[in-house]
Formats: C-alpha cells, structure tokens, sequence
C-alpha cells in the first residue's frame, strides 16, 4: 500500500510540474555562434547612414562589433543629373570606425510556427573618424550608444533600432551644400534597419 502511495505521489508531482511549466521553460535553447557578418542602413539628425562589419561573440549574450561606415548628406533629386555630366555638388560625408561592445537579453518571445525568437540589444561604444573635406580641427573620437530589438529565425537575423551619439557630420565646418557649415555640439539621434548572418 505504502508503494502505491509513494508511486502515485511521485506521478501526480511530475505531472504537476509539467502542467505549471512556464511557455519560456519549452522554448528550444539558442545555439551559440561566435561569428556574424552585418549590414544596416539608416536616417540621422544630417543625412543618412550606411554601416558595414563583423560581430564576434565569446559569450551567449556579450560580444564585440567592428564596423565601417559613412555618414552624408541627403543629396537633392536635381544635384544626381550634375553628378553624371562630372559637375559634383559639395556634399558633406565622413568615414566612420566603430568599436562596439554589444549586449543582448535572453528571448522575450518566441514565436513557434516560425522558430523565431526576438531578442532587446544595447551596443554602447565609439565613433573613429576623420573629418569631411574641407573641414578643419572636426572632432574624431565620439561616443555613440544604439539599442533596440532583433528577430532570429536559424542563422539569420532582422533588427531595428534607435541611436543617439554626439558624433556629427558636420563637425569642423566641413564644404556641404551649404557652403561652409557652422558646427556647434550637440547630439545626433537616428533610426536604422539591419540584417545580419551567424557563421
């Protein structure tokens, strides 16, 4: 009789511990690639931005990304017919370098028919930079943070987010459609979209 009793104590836990399992406990568990390769593309508080690089993860959650960039300005629709017949406009734009170090959270949600996950990032770090042409003492060492969220079915990752840093295009009066812009500090917000791939 004990046995039966003891047996039957033993199923009616198990059974409830699987009843109370939380839909985050029957996720599967992220696999961990130490490499990704990334694009985004994006508007700031002076033009556009384009970025190029390669994130590299030693941890689940913490890793580092190098990445090249440029910021410009927005050319007008008229000034692209100049730029074929050879009579460029001064637009500003500038290379960037930037080290980041990139933090992401466990899933938050997970979505079962696409075996997607999203997931928050914050990427704190730095902006290398020589100044635009024309340009004269342009900062070259910023700081720049960027947060948001990011979807990753398999190897393949879709994010967005949001920027703020104190970099800024125009930062030494460089030439720009304006002629010689006058500079004075102050912070550059900007919303991007991205794509990346593990390998």
């Amino acid at each position: 009789m004990k046995r039966y009793l003891k047996s039957g104590m033993v199923a009616g836990l198990i059974s409830f511990c699987c009843g109370t399992a939380s839909p985050q406990s029957l996720m599967p568990i992220d696999e961990l690639w130490h490499w990704e390769a990334n694009c985004d593309i994006g508007f700031n508080s002076d033009g556009y931005q384009v970025g190029l690089g390669i994130n590299y993860f030693p941890m689940q959650y913490v890793g580092v990304k190098f990445q090249l960039g440029v910021c410009a300005e927005i050319e007008r629709l008229g000034d692209w017919e100049n730029d074929y017949w050879g009579e460029r406009e001064p637009y500003a734009m500038r290379l960037k370098f930037m080290p980041t170090l990139v933090l992401r959270s466990p899933r938050i949600i997970y979505w079962r028919q696409q075996d997607a996950g999203f997931y928050l990032f914050a990427e704190p770090g730095l902006v290398l930079s020589p100044g635009s042409s024309g340009s004269r003492h342009a900062e070259n060492f910023n700081w720049d943070f960027k947060c948001g969220v990011n979807m990753q079915i398999d190897r393949f990752i879709i994010y967005a987010g949001y920027g703020i840093t104190d970099f800024c295009l125009y930062s030494g009066a460089p030439y720009s459609h304006w002629g010689h812009s006058s500079h004075e500090p102050n912070l550059s917000h900007a919303g991007f979209i991205g794509a990346a791939i593990k390998f």
